[in-house]
């Protein structure tokens, strides 16, 4: 089944946005994000313009919020369940300009649903950066179709309503996989000091 983020460049001071979409098997895809509209640092739950929606086609909804292109790819073991109670998690939290903004809404969701090779959403980068090294087909929206599909009898009904929100064991301080997800996060940082630094050196 597919996965997908959708990129607005131009949102942010042209620092960009992203947002999420994936498919649940009963012929739906699950589509959102958190869109932070007031621009501020810090904003609340109630206020921080999450949205999700369940469709058919994904890309109505996002031509509406003027999004303009998408990475999309094919994931063997899917879980929209877990998926779709991630989102419900991430509608509850705040919104903060540091370590759970769009890219760590998008990353998530998206890990929770079973896409590997994910680049950790690392503080100093901004979402076009992010969507820039996300591994996946891309394709403007205005020329892209979504594949409507009918449903797979090996893939479980996801129902949001019936569904209790959950947090990835990468954001549960006690869990190893909180660990890891940190150190991955702190190792970029690193690389890409060190990355800057050898630029820097090179144009003297």
């Amino acid at each position: 089944m597919r996965a997908s983020v959708f990129v607005r460049h131009h949102s942010g001071d042209e620092m960009g946005h992203v947002g999420w979409a994936f498919e649940s098997g009963d012929g739906r895809v699950h589509a959102g994000s958190v869109e932070n509209h007031s621009g501020h640092f810090f904003s609340p739950s109630q206020g921080d313009g999450f949205w999700s929606a369940v469709t058919a086609d994904p890309l109505p909804l996002m031509l509406r919020r003027q999004y303009d292109e998408l990475k999309w790819v094919d994931v063997q073991a899917p879980d929209p369940v877990a998926a779709a109670r991630v989102v419900l998690w991430i509608k509850e939290q705040a919104y903060r300009a540091a370590f759970r903004n769009c890219e760590d809404d998008v990353y998530d969701v998206l890990r929770a649903y079973g896409v590997r090779d994910l680049p950790a959403p690392a503080w100093h980068w901004l979402p076009n950066r992010w969507f820039q090294l996300f591994r996946g087909e891309q394709a403007p929206i205005a020329q892209f179709k979504w594949p409507v599909t009918g449903p797979r009898d090996s893939a479980p009904a996801v129902d949001p309503h019936e569904l209790t929100p959950l947090r990835p064991p990468w954001r549960r301080p006690l869990r190893v996989e909180f660990h890891l997800f940190n150190i991955a996060r702190g190792s970029e940082a690193v690389a890409a000091r060190f990355r800057s630094g050898r630029r820097a050196g090179s144009d003297r």
